[in-house]
């Protein structure tokens, strides 16, 4: 009985050995996966993110020097045309403008002398004074005639007769005085002095008239209408003419600047179209189109990216500026492409390959692709639709995947 045993176990173990080496021989074979050469829509995408900026903004800057007194509305208000935004101070400019008007008042009464001429008393009082001191002198010299007759026979004393003659040259030159106060009165109000004066009110006229201007600045009013997107002041600060005080934007006039990595660039075109995502209305979904693709590139954080600008259709109140959002800019697109998964793609020999099952058999063929996405590539020629592809061709090493 032991005898019969032994043969029998050796018999199961040369069996087991045997079908080890079958299935190792069938383990040699290469196990393909396959799938079918179909048709479908391909589209090429470039998924990166972006911001909300306005079409139209409308900037409101300072129109004087001033300190806020005043803001009558908040951020996110409605705002209508010419409504009042901020109250603006300028002590400077009061000042300024109340002096002006005292200037303007006084040119104004000496410009009325210059139409009028010199008042007429003072005419009147340099003529009484001319008459009196010229009757004066007319006198004076009689005596003086007189005293020089005597003085020539001796009965009077040169002292007299000298200071008679002081008395002349005094008058003489006290009457050339008050004609020429007279001449200076009358020239005073020429015709070139008249034209200066009313020059002078004109100035002061248009230097009130812009300091009231000035003042009536003070009260900054909206440009347009709007929302009130930001106030870049508030009360009690000092402001310069020229100093931004307010953005104002238009609801649902936005665009979007979508940040596009370098290496993308190339692919972006004008009219391409953009799909816009926001994770706070994670249910909805907006289209644009690029509107106009980078013209530089720029560091931003620690990529770099091209500025590509995309119209949003409609007028979305809902993506408010500064809103971040993501963005899938469509760069190529093509309906009914035969297509088979990119996996079964590889280069052989510098060319593009790929394994057709022919039976039980695969068989390599070159091909020609057209566009290629993540996960599909378009054949152009090589594979007819429907045919049966190799997906993992590298496990028969037949050369290297595609890129």
């Amino acid at each position: 009985m032991r005898k019969i045993l032994i043969p029998a176990a050796i018999l199961v173990l040369i069996g087991l050995v045997v079908a080890m080496i079958i299935l190792n021989r069938g383990s040699d074979a290469p196990q393909y996966h396959t799938a079918r050469a179909v048709r479908q829509d391909l589209r090429l995408a470039v998924n990166t993110n972006g911001i909300i900026e306005p079409v139209q903004q409308s900037e409101v800057y300072a129109p004087i020097d001033g300190v806020v007194a005043r803001i009558p509305v908040k951020e996110g208000a409605r705002i209508a045309p010419g409504q009042n935004l901020i109250e603006l101070e300028s002590a400077e400019t009061r000042t300024a403008l109340a002096d002006a008007r005292t200037a303007l008042l006084e040119a104004r009464r000496q410009a009325r002398r210059a139409e009028t001429g010199p008042p007429e008393e003072e005419v009147t009082v340099l003529d009484a004074s001319i008459a009196a001191a010229a009757h004066a002198l007319e006198r004076t010299r009689k005596d003086l005639a007189v005293e020089e007759r005597l003085l020539a026979r001796g009965a009077v004393a040169r002292a007299s007769v000298e200071a008679l003659a002081g008395e002349r040259d005094r008058l003489q030159l006290q009457i050339q005085g008050l004609e020429r106060q007279k001449i200076d009165l009358l020239g005073r109000y020429s015709v070139q002095e008249k034209e200066w004066e009313r020059a002078k009110v004109r100035e002061l006229a248009a230097q009130v008239e812009f300091l009231e201007q000035q003042v009536g600045m003070e009260t900054v009013r909206a440009p347009r209408a709007g929302v009130l997107f930001a106030l870049e002041v508030k009360p009690g600060a000092r402001v310069a003419k020229g100093q931004l005080l307010a953005r104002i934007n238009q609801p649902g006039r936005v665009r979007l600047r979508a940040y596009v990595d370098e290496p993308d660039l190339g692919m972006i075109a004008e009219g391409q179209p953009a799909r816009i995502e926001w994770d706070g209305l994670a249910n909805r979904h907006w289209n644009g189109t690029v509107e106009r693709p980078a013209g530089q590139v720029v560091d931003l954080d620690n990529r770099t990216v091209g500025y590509v600008l995309c119209s949003i259709e409609g007028e979305p109140e809902e993506l408010i500026p500064n809103l971040n959002v993501k963005v899938e800019i469509t760069t190529e697109q093509k309906s009914d492409a035969l297509t088979v998964p990119r996996s079964a793609v590889f280069s052989l020999d510098g060319k593009r390959a790929i394994m057709v099952m022919e039976g039980s058999e695969a068989s390599v063929r070159t091909i020609v692709t057209g566009l290629v996405t993540a996960e599909e590539i378009e054949i152009l020629e090589g594979v007819r639709e429907g045919e049966v592809v190799v997906t993992n061709p590298l496990d028969a090493n037949p050369g290297r995947p595609a890129s």
